[in-house]
């Protein structure tokens, strides 16, 4: 065989070799699996929303549960946890509030997140409006932090009540949660901006199963609301996403409750049979932050 037909040879046979590899990584990708991580927030908010929490759970797909450490029923919250350990808890930092919460900390050790009525600020825009130091921002995260680590139930992960990262407008705030989340071993995550997986490993959609309405008051003050009844577009959107959802690993947020009645449709919804259903169908795997965790960090 000549010089140039064994070039040729060569050629062909890494030719056939690259095709081959690439038909082998398109019919891996073909084979992994759809995932599906379902978090609820603001637990521990009030006692139907720790019911509702436990239901969507129990009796449907809620995978992970963010504890709000300030919230008045915290104490039941954590022990619903304990009580239904597959249930994911994390650490749902609360810097503002609507619903009047005062901080873990001294008042007078951390003045600049307290509104002049006591209480934390109601949303960003009283919150941006006060500025608050950076280091009273550390002081109170790591006062929830310690106080659900007191708690004896292993927290996951780390993520924000409404814009408690500071919005747009405090990256140090963004900053600190990465390094408190590191410090105390627990998967950062980045609310609803992981559109792409890179902080906690799960591509972020949205379901819109509570919608949050909004009202000025006389006073100037700024209130919410869970909005009316869910519309059927909202319901059968949904149930369209998880029917389309793309291989891999996913997570969308929800807000669970007994009280609110589109709260409580939003619980009904996540425990339907079509639901059910439709993860049967598609062979979808529930996840939680744990499962999370565990890829990022390995078991610990």
């Amino acid at each position: 065989m000549s010089s140039t037909q064994g070039s040729k040879t060569f050629l062909a046979v890494m030719r056939a070799a690259a095709f081959t590899l690439g038909v082998t990584a398109c019919a891996a990708q073909d084979q992994q699996p759809v995932e599906l991580l379902v978090r609820g927030d603001d637990m521990g908010h009030a006692l139907d929303v720790n019911a509702g929490f436990i239901k969507a759970h129990a009796e449907g797909i809620l995978t992970s549960a963010s504890l709000m450490a300030p919230a008045a029923y915290f104490d039941d919250a954590v022990a619903r946890c304990k009580a239904n350990p597959k249930l994911a808890p994390g650490i749902h930092v609360t810097l503002m509030a609507v619903i009047p919460m005062r901080p873990v900390s001294a008042p007078e050790q951390v003045p600049s997140l307290i509104a002049p009525d006591g209480f934390f600020h109601r949303g960003l825009e009283d919150f941006s409006k006060a500025n608050p130091k950076i280091e009273e921002v550390e002081r109170e995260v790591r006062a929830q932090i310690e106080k659900c680590v007191a708690t004896g139930l292993r927290f996951i992960y780390l993520d924000w009540h409404m814009a408690s990262n500071g919005g747009k407008d405090r990256p140090d705030i963004v900053a600190l949660f990465q390094r408190l989340s590191s410090e105390y071993k627990l998967l950062y995550t980045h609310d609803v901006g992981d559109f792409d997986g890179r902080y906690s490993g799960a591509k972020y959609f949205s379901s819109h199963l509570e919608a949050w309405g909004t009202q000025r008051l006389p006073n100037g003050r700024l209130v919410y609301w869970c909005g009316p009844d869910m519309p059927g577009e909202t319901r059968l959107k949904f149930l369209d996403t998880l029917r389309n959802l793309s291989p891999g690993a996913w997570y969308t947020i929800c807000h669970p409750g007994l009280y609110e009645r589109r709260q409580a449709q939003s619980v009904d919804l996540l425990c339907s049979q079509e639901v059910k259903d439709i993860i049967r169908a598609r062979g979808i795997r529930l996840i939680s932050y744990a499962d999370l965790r565990e890829r990022k960090f390995g078991r610990k």
